[in-house]
């Protein structure tokens, strides 16, 4: 017996638009398709959005049990087909039988993140239920990972949020003065930022021997009822202009700082659910980034500083919803015509060098006529 077909394709991330509290959720739609190569009696097929289960946290060891238990899995579903009492009329004859769907998420579900301390990743299942050999139920199933990504609210606030560009100075001992500036405080994740610093000696004799820039991430969850914390910090991105240097800042390495001197790089920030997280503040997980300006120096008697100054920086995600399907999209163009309203159902001393930080969403399937009946972020 050849056992039926089944694909499933849903129509991008889920993207939920203001605080967990007053999101109103976002319409998740997509469609199952069923290969049918044989007459076969189908008893039911449904389409599930949930929480992945192998995924839902690292391990008991990594993830405290008492923080476990306030994540309750997701499971939303609707039953696409249902066949009757009678097994002679549940017979699907040879064909593709395609069927639309649309699920409600809550906007109080959690972001997907994959951190040190907690995970969370969702699928979209799509199971058909057939007769199998002996009188048995045999069982087909189709997986799509999906993201849960959050935005905020378009509006004023936002707007000065997104305009807002960097522009912190700071200094240090009174001897070093160091300024970051030129990109906006709201980046997206797999795209460029050009990044600019300065550093100016306000005392003779200092001498440059590393200048760079990094993206920092860090992460907070409370755990035992926000008695306790654990937190982590990774470089999710870094660019440092090389010793040698073939650039507009030849000769940099090892030059004393007359006046001040003036870098311009471009620093990668890598795709999302890599090295880097979007940010998150969703119950007892906290995601933040700061981007950090990062000069090393060596005064008149030979003594080394590393500086870091540091601003917050905020990685959002793109918001499909702006973008609108174009022709060569067909299918994108289709679920959306073909869809109908759902059912509810600073300073740290080191050894040997300082640092000085500053914090400034079905209708009917399309039947064949065989089918069976009902088919229906310095501190």
């Amino acid at each position: 017996m050849i056992p039926p077909g089944i694909r499933l394709f849903t129509l991008g991330d889920i993207v939920l638009q203001g605080a967990p509290s007053e999101s109103p959720g976002f319409l998740l739609s997509g469609r199952v398709i069923v290969s049918i190569r044989v007459p076969t009696a189908v008893k039911q097929l449904k389409v599930v959005f949930q929480t992945e289960k192998c995924n839902r946290w690292l391990s008991m060891k990594r993830a405290d049990r008492r923080s476990n238990g306030s994540e309750r899995p997701v499971a939303l579903g609707d039953v696409l087909y249902t066949g009757p009492s009678d097994a002679a009329k549940r017979v699907w004859g040879k064909g593709s039988y395609e069927f639309f769907f649309q699920l409600l998420v809550p906007g109080s579900v959690c972001e997907t993140m994959y951190t040190e301390h907690k995970r969370v990743a969702y699928e979209v299942r799509a199971v058909l239920e057939s007769n199998g050999a002996l009188g048995g139920t045999a069982l087909r199933e189709a997986v799509q990972p999906v993201a849960v990504k959050r935005v905020p609210y378009y509006g004023p606030v936002w707007d000065s949020l997104a305009n807002d560009l960097v522009h912190v100075t700071a200094t240090w001992r009174d001897q070093i003065e160091m300024c970051a500036y030129g990109c906006s405080r709201v980046q997206r994740d797999g795209g460029p930022v050009r990044v600019k610093g300065v550093v100016r000696a306000l005392e003779k004799g200092f001498r440059l021997t590393k200048v760079g820039f990094l993206l920092e991430e860090r992460t907070r969850s409370r755990i035992d009822g926000g008695a306790a914390a654990k937190s982590s910090a990774s470089v999710a991105a870094s660019a440092y202009l090389r010793p040698k240097t073939r650039s507009e800042h030849q000769g940099w390495y090892g030059g004393t700082i007359v006046d001040q001197r003036a870098f311009e790089m471009e620093l990668q920030i890598p795709k999302a659910y890599g090295k880097i997280q979007y940010d998150v503040k969703h119950g007892s997980v906290t995601v933040s980034h700061r981007l950090a300006f990062v000069v090393a120096v060596v005064d008149a008697m030979g003594r080394g500083t590393s500086l870091r100054l540091f601003t917050p920086l905020h990685i959002m995600p793109h918001d499909s919803r702006e973008e609108i399907p174009s022709y060569i999209s067909s299918f994108a163009d289709r679920v959306l015509l073909r869809a109908v309203p759902p059912r509810m159902n600073c300073l740290e001393e080191e050894e040997d060098e300082e640092e000085c930080r500053l914090q400034p969403y079905p209708p009917p399937p399309l039947s064949v006529a065989d089918a069976a009946p009902g088919c229906a972020t310095i501190h």
